[in-house]
């Protein structure tokens, strides 16, 4: 998304000091983004009676969505509905490793505050419909930009590993859960196959 070629023109005679007047001055007539939204869906907020030790709540929804549009399909419409909660799991999973904390709780705020020229929109991620945020997305993965790919890189590792890793998400992959534990025995292992 490139602004229009008119826009580009009245922004080429402007200094830096007068550019970051006239973003002031904009911020303060309430003609930029401001990050407040009005009350987020239930799914995007963490399960009644789960407290976060590593994620704000901010980078809880904005995982969440995140991982939501990525997994897709099924998998989505089960993060709706409550059924997994892999931001949830992150929360936890961080919680042995709190050196990995920081930084994706700053990449997380990355990917929720920052506007264009950073990234392809103008409002928080949370508060962008689906197809926004897709676009968003698709814009990380494919930038010639070395950190948009590596934020790209990490919010997707981590919401893969998390969702896939709840037991809930099994029956969607086929995967019987952790062979010679429970139910599932080291024969079982022996027969099972992948599905295609």
């Amino acid at each position: 998304m490139r602004p229009p070629v008119a826009l580009e023109e009245a922004l080429a005679p402007l200094s830096r000091r007068s550019f970051l007047r006239a973003v002031g001055a904009a911020a303060a007539a309430g003609l930029l983004p401001t990050g407040c939204g009005g009350e987020r869906a239930p799914w995007l907020r963490p399960p009644a009676g789960t407290a976060l030790h590593q994620l704000s709540a901010r980078g809880y929804a904005v995982l969440a969505a995140a991982t939501a549009r990525l997994v897709g399909g099924t998998g989505a419409v089960w993060i709706a509905e409550g059924r997994i909660a892999p931001a949830a799991t992150a929360d936890l999973w961080l919680d042995g490793m709190p050196e990995l904390a920081g930084p994706l709780g700053q990449g997380l705020l990355v990917l929720e505050f920052a506007v264009f020229p950073l990234l392809q929109k103008l409002r928080p991620f949370t508060a962008l419909p689906p197809a926004g945020q897709d676009g968003v997305l698709a814009d990380l993965a494919t930038s010639q930009i070395g950190w948009k790919r590596d934020l790209f890189k990490g919010v997707r590792s981590v919401a893969f590993l998390t969702f896939y890793a709840d037991p809930a998400a099994r029956p969607l992959i086929g995967h019987p859960g952790p062979f010679g534990r429970g139910t599932v025995t080291i024969a079982d292992a022996m027969t099972y196959t992948v599905r295609r």
